[in-house]
């Protein structure tokens, strides 16, 4: 069964250099899964102060005696505290995942070579430029992921649903939108005037809103990063057996030099199969080749 590279998986995946190519991500995951579990704890808090934030100004509005200024300028500094903990979680969280996504883009060139639609440069790149970052980083996880599928019994790459990646994706695009329309508003809040209040509920409102959709990404998130670097480790453990059942059947067939898939195979050479005397075969000329 031919990869991309028009290279069985086994011959492939023995080729000279293949597996001190491959490098693990693991480590890399652990600092990216511990990051974003702390954003979504964040954001969940952040969640439960906004709808705090929403009930104390609908109780202003309805005239309530028992909430103080105090109260709502303690919940307001609580609220900023918060956010600033939460930037700088963010930018933490969005260094360690792109050091982690460029690492298993990696591994993922030497599981699938042709099986990517944009260069390696563009995991870091991709995120930095304007508009094309709204898909690009989509594209190259999408290719990573079906790269790194676990394969069938006859060694054909099985195809792997993505719904955990669209969930990701269009909840951390739907977070970055909200909280642009959510600054947009509290810009415009006039704070002088008596519906100020009001105005400030929608904002809360639209943040709690963000907030919850940047907590579903980080769950999503957490399982795309916790299953693409369990693939990846799970494909490099099988790459010696693989690499060993295929090339046996390659060498029965006469498909390749014995030489060549002796070099490819295993750092131990093997004992030539019975059916194919070594000493009987020139270097570089088919088993069944008679001139």
């Amino acid at each position: 069964m031919a990869t991309e590279s028009r290279r069985c998986f086994g011959c492939a995946q023995a080729a000279p250099g293949w597996p001190a190519a491959y490098r693990s991500a693991n480590g890399r995951s652990v600092a990216v899964l511990v990051l974003l579990g702390l954003s979504a704890l964040l954001s969940a808090a952040a969640v439960v102060i906004d709808l705090w934030s929403n009930a104390l100004y609908g109780g202003v509005l309805d005239g309530a005696d028992d909430i103080s200024h105090d109260e709502i300028d303690a919940l307001d500094a609580l609220a900023h505290g918060l956010n600033t903990i939460s930037i700088l979680t963010t930018v933490a969280t969005a260094v360690a995942f792109i050091v982690w996504f460029y690492r298993v883009r990696q591994n993922a060139d030497l599981l699938a070579p042709n099986g990517h639609r944009l260069g390696r440069g563009w995991t870091i790149g991709a995120w930095f430029t304007p508009f094309v970052a709204l898909w690009f980083p989509w594209q190259l996880m999408a290719d990573c992921w079906q790269a790194s599928a676990p394969l069938d019994a006859d060694g054909r790459r099985r195809t792997l649903s993505q719904k955990v990646l669209v969930l990701w994706w269009s909840t951390w695009i739907g977070w970055l939108i909200l909280g642009r329309i959510a600054g947009a508003m509290l810009k415009s809040v006039d704070m002088s005037t008596y519906d100020r209040m009001n105005n400030l509920r929608s904002v809360v409102l639209v943040e709690a809103a963000g907030s919850t959709l940047r907590l579903v990404a980080a769950v999503a998130a957490i399982v795309v990063v916790h299953r693409l670097t369990a693939m990846q480790q799970a494909r490099r453990s099988a790459i010696d057996p693989i690499a060993a059942m295929t090339a046996r059947a390659v060498v029965g067939q006469g498909a390749v030099p014995p030489v060549v898939v002796a070099q490819s195979v295993a750092p131990a050479p093997a004992p030539a199969p019975a059916e194919v005397p070594r000493d009987a075969t020139p270097q570089g000329q088919l088993p069944h080749d008679n001139g």
